[in-house]
């Protein structure tokens, strides 16, 4: 009910500010045409004052016009879901709320836009059976989860530079044949425009960090003495011997890493001293993580078995904040946030 009360008097404030700001501009302009009629502080020709009433009823009528017009596009975009280039051109000028999240507001132009890349790349690979509908959906989600990880970044401290955009944009350019030949495939294949594509990849980049700051982090290594999970008692045993010989010596003192290369018979981390890097909740085998989430910095493991066979681990370092995968995360975030659709595809 809080943020409710607060997001409230966000956009109430925001709204008075606008109002306010309005209005003073309107009393200046009808006090200038007012002396100007007048003839006040200047020696004015009688065909001015004329003027100036016409000049005052045209912007009079032309506020109405624009008004009417705005008006009318809104109600083409919330009620019949116009998406035309009409309706693209003004949704550029006035921003049209698709949804407000947490008293951010996604525009109908950041919608449009998504929406047009996306269905301009289905049309240009000619793709067929696209459920747009779906798409629609996926993109306002994405929008959504957009605005809520810019507010999350700014309590995380997490920032993009100017630099991590610049870089990130580099790559691509270097991995693709130059810089005309990826604004050809922009354009050709997305109808982008570089700012554009660097909007998308800054939105990446904050998506990026936020899932290395995060979420807890476990950097570990293992050992692994492979026997299948349908594998009858006696081979079972023997596999167990091998792993209770492995943890016996790294009691006695034997190095870790050593022990891992001679024994783990995980080829991907066995040459690489049973190093596995950093991982978060939901990307291990769910019997390995809890192990793995459960021991402290600098212990090892009692054997323990998975799916895959008898391990041994080590915890080297521990990192982020929230003890959760970044989805659920995220998705919890979404869930306790207050998100008012104005648009539904």
């Amino acid at each position: 009910m809080e943020k409710i009360k607060k997001m409230f008097l966000m956009v109430w404030k925001f709204f008075i500010k606008i109002g306010f700001s309005i209005w003073k501009f309107c009393l200046k302009v009808v006090d200038v045409i007012k002396k100007i009629r007048n003839g006040q502080a200047l020696e004015l020709h009688p065909l001015v004052g004329i003027w100036a009433n016409r000049v005052f009823y045209a912007i009079f009528v032309l506020s109405l016009l624009v008004f009417a017009f705005g008006t009318a596009i809104g109600i083409g975009i919330y009620k019949y879901k116009t998406n035309d280039q009409v309706t693209r051109i003004v949704a550029k000028v006035i921003p049209y709320p698709a949804a407000i999240v947490q008293g951010r507001i996604v525009t109908m132009d950041s919608y449009y836009k998504n929406y047009q890349y996306i269905s301009k790349f289905y049309s240009s690979t000619q793709q067929t059976g696209v459920d747009y509908g779906t798409v629609k959906s996926q993109i306002m989600d994405q929008l959504v989860d957009n605005e809520i990880m810019e507010s999350q970044a700014k309590k995380f401290g997490v920032t993009v530079s100017n630099a991590d955009i610049t870089n990130a944009y580099s790559d691509v350019v270097a991995q693709n044949g130059g810089e005309d030949e990826v604004k050809k495939v922009l354009n050709d294949l997305y109808g982008l425009n570089v700012a554009d594509f660097k909007q998308l990849i800054a939105d990446q980049i904050l998506q990026q960090k936020l899932q290395d700051a995060v979420p807890v982090q476990i950097d570990a290594s293992h050992i692994l003495i492979r026997v299948d999970q349908n594998a009858d008692a006696p081979t079972v045993a023997a596999a167990k011997a091998k792993i209770d010989k492995v943890a016996a010596d790294l009691k006695a003192g034997a190095n870790f890493a050593a022990e891992a290369k001679q024994y783990s018979e995980d080829t991907g981390s066995a040459t690489s001293g049973g190093e596995l890097g950093y991982f978060s909740r939901g990307q291990m085998d769910s019997d390995f993580e809890k192990v793995a989430f459960t021991t402290p910095v600098g212990q090892i493991s009692a054997p323990f078995r998975t799916q895959f066979g008898w391990h041994i681990l080590k915890v080297n370092a521990k990192k982020g904040q929230v003890d959760a995968s970044f989805t659920d995360w995220l998705a919890g975030l979404r869930k306790d946030s207050l998100i008012i659709r104005m648009f539904k595809s």
